[in-house]
């Protein structure tokens, strides 16, 4: 038998390609998102942050004016809960670096992970017009992530350094007492024009 074996894709299965209709809505319109504050932090959800910590303030006038600062539209509800719906964000982007277009968003995070007794995960993203996104496609980019994902196994003093600008991250569940710092950078000073760092 081949001591060796060489693959080569010509054609890759992509977003784009087979949802055109789910992203040319997203590159047009842009997304929105769409979340349930409840008024002091859950410690039951994963996502039960307060609107009082996360806009660092205590009355709901000092809510509304940072709301207004973001560009958010908002609903109180009858028992202090927060209805907050952003102002409209690019989905894709380009990559300066290498002109390719990126599906750069929280809308897979939102997808997944905002379910609470307060927040429908499908309700979670909308697009720039308030309409619903196709589900299928979303699903479709999910597993697209899962499938090109890479653990990174921590050994103690480990670093990881992630380009931010053209990498999703996030983590898997683990065993305590586990701890890991982070540290966030607008630009890194010692990278060249490739975007990579500089030995």
């Amino acid at each position: 038998p081949p001591s060796h074996l060489f693959f080569y894709c010509e054609i890759a299965e992509e977003l784009e390609a087979k949802f055109p209709e789910f992203w040319n809505t997203v590159s047009t319109k842009g997304v929105r998102y769409v979340r349930v504050l409840p008024e002091e932090d859950d410690p039951t959800s994963a996502i039960g942050r307060g609107w009082k910590s996360t806009f660092q303030v205590s009355s709901k006038q000092d809510a509304e004016e940072k709301m207004t600062e973001m560009g958010m539209e908002w609903e109180w509800m009858a028992n202090g809960n927060c209805k907050t719906i952003s102002r409209i964000l690019p989905a894709v982007k380009t990559d300066q670096r290498s002109g390719k277009k990126m599906f750069f968003n929280q809308v897979i995070a939102a997808y997944k992970g905002w379910r609470d007794s307060r927040n429908d995960p499908n309700k979670a993203v909308i697009d720039g017009e308030g309409n619903p996104l196709d589900t299928k496609a979303i699903e479709f980019a999910a597993d697209l992530m899962d499938q090109n994902s890479a653990a990174f196994k921590w050994e103690a003093r480990d670093v990881l350094i992630i380009d931010n600008l053209t990498a999703l991250h996030s983590r898997q569940p683990f065993t305590p007492p586990r701890r890991i710092l982070a540290s966030l950078a607008k630009s890194l000073p010692f990278a060249n024009n490739e975007g990579s760092i500089a030995g």
